[in-house]
């Protein structure tokens, strides 16, 4: 169903699973990007490089350069993937050095062009928690973002991060915002909890050794709909996310992923991962 002329198809079936709450939106690092104006990835290694100090002849540095250009030339991100980045940093940098670097950079109050008398644009961020709560009330939402944007909004929900996370299996215990990678300080200076889920060491532990996000996310997915909001394709947290339980399962029946571009190129970015897409326009 299009709601808007030249809009998105929303599958029916997906509309059905909304209107009786069982949908959970896991939302990426476009949601942050797209009114709140938080960098991209290149922005977000650029500052952080800059913060730390890394001298131009690194492996990060170099590593960087070539995935700016390899995505420039084929148009495709992701190829070479931040967790790598971020691996390489942690050989030079403690790990708490890294966070808080991190953290600062994703300080909407210190992004370009932010202005003070307008604030930080909230719009984005406000639109998926209405689309994430329920009839009755109950919000269910999950986000691989760092930043607290969500939290910002002011609706007073209960908010989750490793390593205490809800279990989708218990009936009314997901709820809420489920900050799945973790979440910056309140002054933006480092990581609370267990910190960030943010190099491949990080990564391989919570959804490999560990498996805790892993588990996390099968009960969802058992469970619910789940929508892909503001990813690439091939994003780490979708690759890790989805690959491994896409060989158990094969097509996961009710994932879905907000794709921008025409409808065949967003089909064929997550096809082969089990989901359908639902393409939107760039130009909106």
């Amino acid at each position: 169903m299009q709601f808007i002329e030249h809009g998105p198809d929303i599958p029916d079936e997906l509309l059905l699973a909304l209107d009786e709450g069982r949908v959970v939106f896991f939302c990426g690092a476009g949601v942050s990007r797209a009114k709140a104006k938080l960098p991209d990835f290149f922005g977000l290694a650029d500052q952080i490089l800059k913060t730390l100090g890394v001298p131009d002849d690194s492996a990060a540095v170099k590593i960087l350069s070539e995935a700016r250009e390899i995505e420039g030339r084929t148009g495709v991100p992701g190829l070479i993937s931040a967790d790598r980045v971020f691996g390489l940093l942690e050989r030079d940098f403690l790990e708490r050095d890294i966070e808080s670097a991190v953290a600062q950079a994703l300080d909407p109050h210190k992004v370009k062009d932010f202005d003070p008398e307008k604030g930080v644009d909230l719009s984005a961020h406000e639109i998926l928690l209405d689309l994430a709560t329920t009839k009755d009330g109950v919000t269910k939402l999950v986000t691989t973002n760092f930043d607290r944007l969500f939290d910002d909004c002011g609706r007073g929900l209960e908010a989750w991060q490793p390593p205490r996370l809800p279990d989708p299996a218990r009936p009314g215990d997901l709820h809420g915002i489920v900050y799945l990678h973790g979440r910056a300080t309140g002054d933006y200076d480092g990581a609370e909890g267990d910190g960030f889920v943010l190099s491949s060491a990080e990564f391989g532990r919570a959804y490999l050794a560990e498996g805790w996000a892993t588990r996390f996310f099968k009960d969802v997915i058992d469970r619910y709909s789940v929508v892909f909001v503001g990813y690439n394709a091939d994003d780490p947290p979708v690759q890790y996310l989805l690959e491994a339980l896409n060989k158990s399962y094969g097509r996961l029946d009710e994932a879905y992923a907000f794709q921008s571009g025409d409808a065949d190129d967003a089909t064929s970015r997550w096809e082969h991962k089990g989901v359908t897409a639902i393409p939107f326009s760039k130009d909106d």
